[in-house]
């Protein structure tokens, strides 16, 4: 009996997936997870044609995974249904648009304000909504001035033995580096140096949308290049809930890459970070922070299994509330919410987030995820922030907490 044929069975079809589905819960367009995945999986082990077309409303956000009491990876299941439908009948060129983001942060990278400008400009947003079907609603993010890569100075420490890589991911990189930045200034107040090098995107998107066999390439070139500083004895941290989980598992549950070497260097940056303080070897003398922020909790993050680490580090910070907003999924799922046809399904899963809140009275909000603070600024107006953010800001004070770079 094969593995995938063996994790079938496992299936108990108790449909706690489906009522735990974020999509589901909002629209019948869905088919539902385990209709998806477990339930179509066992036909297209004889006929990869037997896809349901309602399989690209999937947001793979993972909450099936999360709940499932027989450990099926139907999240898994249900990205390999939509590479199938999409080398069956071909995705359209909005889509290969929309998971090529290193493609468009390097090309933005030309003339990053013309980008912003048209990308704000609602006449172009029409044409875009009317030729491409990318919504002409949702807010687009915005392209920093420079990027991560080339904003980043490596600092001199005092004798630090510890070999920490960042991965920064797409989103740190061309749109938000001060969250890299952030990271590097804790690091280095901790007297421990940050090492940067070049790297693909850690091929999500493609997944997202059916391109696998492009994902698949980028993942094998990322992992060639990742083992190698692990092999010089590197930790491998990310910052970026979706990148984590997708080099610590997609790697391996769908592209069957040997990924365990790294999985066992790779962690979050808040785990490291929590993994110091428990050996007594993070500086936690902080500034006070007479601040106040709800907390939103990135699917990806949860289904990593590593829980929440920055609260508990932050609960450290004299003067700071954090307020837990435990909304659920915020519904906009890297490019998902992009889509013209998926933009109200975004928006009605992300509800539960916009009403968490207005109810909780925070202005600012934290959360780890790039795409969750674009998706929570749109739906609520509220300053939106990385925890790394606000944890520089407490132990090295400068403009942590202002807009995102220029």
């Amino acid at each position: 009996m094969s593995e995938n044929r063996y994790a079938l069975d496992n299936c108990i079809k108790c449909s706690i997936c489906v009522s735990h589905c974020p999509v589901a819960r909002v629209t019948d367009k869905f088919a539902g997870p385990k209709q998806n995945g477990p339930d179509l999986e066992r036909f297209r082990l004889e006929d990869p044609a037997a896809v349901h077309p309602s399989i690209g409303y999937c947001t793979n956000c993972k909450n099936c995974d999360v709940v499932c009491p027989s450990g099926v990876a139907i999240s898994a299941m249900n990205c390999r249904a939509k590479g199938a439908y999409v080398s069956l009948h071909g995705a359209p060129l909005r889509d290969k648009l929309l998971a090529g983001v290193d493609r468009m942060g390097r090309a933005a990278r030309l003339a990053p304000w013309l980008v912003n400008r048209l990308t704000g400009w609602q006449p172009f947003r029409l044409l875009a909504e009317k030729t491409l079907g990318i919504s002409s609603r949702m807010t687009m993010p915005r392209y920093a001035g420079k990027t991560f890569r080339q904003l980043y100075k490596p600092v001199h420490v005092r004798g630090s033995s510890r070999k920490v890589l960042y991965y920064p991911g797409c989103y740190v990189n061309y749109n938000n580096p001060r969250v890299g930045l952030a990271l590097a200034a804790v690091l280095a107040h901790n007297n421990i140096r940050l090492e940067v090098a070049d790297f693909d995107c850690c091929g999500l998107p493609l997944t997202a949308n059916g391109l696998l066999a492009e994902a698949r390439a980028k993942a094998a070139k990322n992992l060639a290049r990742l083992l190698e500083y692990v092999d010089r004895g590197y930790q491998v941290i990310t910052t970026c809930p979706s990148c984590y989980l997708t080099l610590g598992q997609e790697y391996s549950e769908l592209f069957q890459l040997d990924s365990r070497p790294l999985q066992e260097k790779l962690t979050d940056a808040f785990v490291f970070l929590s993994q110091l303080k428990q050996q007594g070897e993070l500086a936690v003398s902080f500034q006070e922070l007479p601040l106040r922020f709800g907390y939103h909790q990135p699917c990806h993050l949860k289904a990593a299994g590593c829980g929440v680490p920055s609260q508990a580090l932050l609960q450290l910070i004299p003067g700071l509330q954090v307020v837990d907003l435990d909304a659920g999924c915020c519904g906009l799922s890297g490019t998902y919410g992009f889509k013209k046809e998926k933009y109200p399904v975004s928006q009605a899963i992300g509800d539960n987030v916009k009403r968490a809140v207005q109810e909780s009275g925070v202005e600012q909000v934290i959360t780890e995820c790039g795409m969750c603070q674009l998706q929570i600024r749109h739906l609520t107006g509220a300053m939106v922030y990385h925890p790394l953010q606000v944890l520089a800001e407490a132990c090295v004070p400068g403009a942590w907490l202002t807009p995102e770079l220029s």
